[in-house]
């Protein structure tokens, strides 16, 4: 595995907390981000918004569409700040439509104004994370425009704004856009339909990249950063058993409970169930009877029908 490759958990919002990011690095992730945090909620000091800000100092994602208010939010979190990347590629209506996200690459003036202040005010990384374009590939005038102010990374993802997540990512603009960044010296890292470790070395086989970030193929599998590089270093890797997984779900799970309490962790365990019961027998019967639970009580002894015995992990975890 060639030295400067990295591989990444990416930003998303609603999945990447505290807890998903420390397992995704226990599991071999080179670094993790937040999920993306409101520069206008920062700067309300908005309830929501300072539940998202990490304790432990780590990378952080900021969107919104004022450049001097990035600067001012990054100020109030620096102290639990190491990189600061600018989203400019989500595509949800709610942050678009006020000029932020993917809305950004309507305006390349304003993107490159946000990280020049940045760079100009902070002393940490500025990376920014976009897509292919708005509605049309535009990828090479985009990245064109983002290296004369030299951010510290780009994060492409192989899709158009308006394509959300359909079709497939093209990665051969990634690698025509990595090209044209690695002229400049600035590393860029790929993301787009990387569900399994066969894709991730594939990537590493054939794309220019310098990294690569996983979204939604590490919701509830955790060892895809692990799997992925034994794959590229050795041609195999450890698939887990039904145990195996269960039991690394318990453990999340024990987690999310920890530190959202009973109700509400139960309640978010849900959405990373799915996930560590891919390929399972029965998996689909299995789901609809966990997503019925909602007390500790009730899950212990789902589990143990399913030979999993919760007491003996919490004595471990």
């Amino acid at each position: 595995m060639r030295k400067n490759f990295e591989i990444g958990l990416a930003p998303m919002a609603g999945y990447t907390d505290s807890i998903m990011r420390r397992l995704s690095l226990s599991w071999g992730a080179d670094f993790v981000f937040t999920e993306m945090l409101s520069i206008d909620g920062i700067l309300r000091s908005d309830k929501a918004t300072r539940k998202l800000i990490p304790k432990i100092p780590c990378r952080v994602q900021l969107f919104g569409s004022e450049p001097d208010k990035f600067v001012q939010a990054y100020n109030r979190i620096a102290h639990v700040t190491t990189w600061i990347d600018i989203n400019a590629g989500c595509p949800v209506k709610k942050v678009t439509k006020r000029g932020a996200g993917g809305a950004l690459l309507n305006d390349l003036d304003r993107l490159v104004e946000i990280i020049r202040l940045l760079k100009m005010h902070t002393n940490k990384p500025v990376s920014v994370k976009i897509r292919l374009g708005w509605s049309n590939n535009r990828i090479m005038e985009i990245v064109s425009a983002l290296v004369h102010i030299k951010p510290d990374a780009i994060f492409i993802h192989g899709r158009t704004v308006e394509q959300k997540y359909s079709g497939k990512a093209d990665w051969d603009s990634i690698s025509r856009a990595a090209d044209l960044c690695h002229e400049s010296g600035i590393p860029v890292y790929g993301s787009g339909d990387l569900f399994m470790p066969e894709a991730v070395k594939r990537v590493y086989e054939e794309y220019p990249v310098d990294g690569v970030i996983i979204a939604r193929g590490a919701i509830g599998n955790p060892w895809i950063f692990r799997q992925s590089k034994d794959f590229i270093e050795s041609g195999k890797y450890h698939e887990p058993g039904v145990k195996e997984r269960l039991e690394a779900f318990v453990r999340h799970l024990l987690l999310l409970i920890e530190e959202k309490g009973e109700e509400k962790g139960i309640k978010e365990s849900r959405k990373f169930f799915v996930g560590y019961t891919r390929g399972i027998p029965d998996a689909a019967k299995m789901r609809n009877s966990y997503m019925r639970l909602n007390t500790l009580e009730e899950i212990r002894n789902f589990m143990l029908f399913q030979g999993i015995d919760i007491e003996s992990i919490r004595d471990v975890s």
